[in-house]
C-alpha cells in the first residue's frame, strides 16, 4: 500500500539495501569514524599514536579496527614507510569532509551557545583554511566549501 501511495505522489521507493543514505551511514556511522576522519583531514594527524592521543577513550584495538574498515571502504589510504605507518584521506575520504563541515556548522549553531558569533566564525574559518591546502576553496561569507577544479 505504501509503495502504491509513494508512486502515486511521484516518489520512487528505494530498496532497503540500495538506499544510499543507509549505505553511507554504514560506512561512516561507526563510533569514532568521523572523528578519525576529522583528525586526518582537518588536524593533519596521520600516525596511529597521534590519532589515539587526540581521542581520549578511543582504545588501540578500536582505532585499529576503524582504520582497517576505513581503508577497506576506501576512505583512507595506508602508507607504510620503513619505520612508520601513516594514513591519508583518499578522494572518497575527502568527499566525506563535507559531512564533517555540516556537523561543524550544526554544532557551532546549536551546541556552542557559550561561544560568541565571532568565535564560531573563527572556528569554522580555521577548519576551512585547513582544507584550503587540500584542494578545497571556501566561501566564508556563506560558509560553504567546494572542491577546486584541478584536484590533487
Amino acid at each position: 500500500m505504501q509503495d502504491a501511495n509513494s508512486r502515486k505522489h511521484g516518489q520512487v521507493p528505494l530498496g532497503y539495501q540500495q538506499d544510499p543514505i543507509r549505505r553511507s551511514v554504514k560506512a561512516l556511522g561507526a563510533k569514532w569514524t568521523l572523528l578519525v576522519l576529522r583528525d586526518i583531514g582537518f588536524l593533519r594527524l596521520h600516525r596511529f599514536g597521534e590519532i589515539k592521543r587526540n581521542n581520549p577513550g578511543l582504545t588501540a584495538r578500536v582505532l585499529s579496527r576503524r582504520l582497517r574498515n576505513m581503508t577497506e571502504e576506501g576512505l583512507v589510504r595506508k602508507v607504510v614507510h620503513d619505520y612508520m605507518t601513516q594514513y591519508f584521506l583518499t578522494s572518497q575520504g575527502e568527499d566525506a569532509v563535507f559531512i564533517l563541515l555540516a556537523f561543524l556548522r550544526y554544532g557551532l549553531k546549536h551546541h556552542a551557545r557559550h561561544r560568541s558569533e565571532e568565535q564560531k566564525r573563527a572556528t569554522l574559518n580555521e577548519m576551512v583554511r585547513a582544507l584550503g591546502t587540500r584542494g578545497f576553496k571556501a566561501d566564508l561569507h556563506h560558509t560553504s566549501v567546494r572542491r577546486m577544479s584541478n584536484r590533487r
